[in-house]
Formats: structure tokens, sequence, C-alpha cells
């Protein structure tokens, strides 16, 4: 189902809804293969308010500079992710809101992972306008 183009507030003022595709998108940084849980982060995203746009703003501009910290840990420690406070504070101090976003090619695996996702979102917002047109 497409969304309608609206501006994209700033995390601190849309707290509510972000916090929720942030909890699912930072599995993409973790030490743990997100591949078991990506039905689930992609129907999290196609059901959330955002547009594709807005969710690659979200994806790059936020989660990644909250979360990709853990990848420079060396020795890299196991990880399973931020709990939600601490989620939310680090998106809150380390965001790029506004910003352009990050070169992909810095990025393979983010990249991957963003071009998959970005695919099963707009695959799946399709499939439930086709649905309710029916």
């Amino acid at each position: 189902m497409p969304r309608e183009a609206k501006v994209l507030e700033p995390p601190d003022r849309d707290l509510e809804e972000r916090a929720v595709v942030w909890e699912w998108m930072q599995h993409f940084w973790m030490d743990t293969d997100p591949l078991p849980l990506f039905s689930r982060i992609v129907d999290v995203c196609a059901r959330s308010k955002y547009s594709l746009h807005d969710l690659e703003s979200i994806y790059w501009n936020e989660v990644m500079p909250a979360v990709a910290f853990h990848l420079w840990l060396l020795p890299a420690p196991a990880w399973a992710g931020l709990e939600s406070d601490a989620l939310q504070g680090r998106v809150l101090k380390k965001h790029r809101f506004g910003k352009k976003l990050p070169r992909r090619w810095l990025h393979p695996y983010a990249n991957e992972w963003w071009k998959k996702l970005r695919a099963a979102v707009s695959e799946k917002r399709e499939s439930e306008t086709v649905q309710l047109s029916d």
C-alpha cells in the first residue's frame, strides 16, 4: 500500500512509532544472522506509516549511526542489540536526520540488507494493495 508523501519528522518528535522500526532494523547490525527475523522486520516496516524513502533514511541516518559502532569493536564481543531505552538514547544522540544518505559502497553488508528489505517491503505493500482491491 503506497504511503502518502509527508515530510519525515525529526526522530525526537516521532519516538513512539519510530522506536518500533529502530528496534527491528537494528538486527542487521547484530552478531546473529538477521535472516530468521527478516519476515518480521519486513512486516513491521511494511505496516509502518513510513514511505520507502522514509524507511531508507531511518535505516541509514538513524539506525546505522546508532548501532554500527559494534562492527568496529576489537575483539568483537557477542552482541544481541540494545535495549529499547538505550537504543532510543543512542539514535537521538547519533542520528544524521536531514543529511544526505551515506555512500552505500562504503557499507556493502548494510547495503545488501537494505536492498533486500526495500524490495520485500515494496512487495508486501503491493500484495496488500492487491488483496484490498479484490
